[in-house]
């Protein structure tokens, strides 16, 4: 069943940055104490099969193409 391209993010999302990038998958979403608005914890293997990680507004994110929710 395909899923709207809506900005109701949750975990185990697949997802690109707008700019580019390879897919990653959200492992938290919600509120930090730092910044307001959404934000998205997501964790990705780089070129090197090294295991990375790193938080994104959700702004800047929409879901990843053909790909299969984790």
């Amino acid at each position: 069943m395909f899923r709207a391209r809506n900005k109701n993010f949750r975990a185990g999302d697949v997802l690109t940055l707008k700019s580019g990038g390879c897919p990653m998958t959200a492992t938290w979403v919600g509120p930090v104490l730092f910044a307001p608005g959404t934000w998205l914890i997501c964790q990705w293997f780089d070129d090197a099969g090294d295991m990375r990680q790193e938080m994104f507004p959700k702004e800047t994110l929409e879901r990843a193409r053909d790909a299969l929710p984790a």
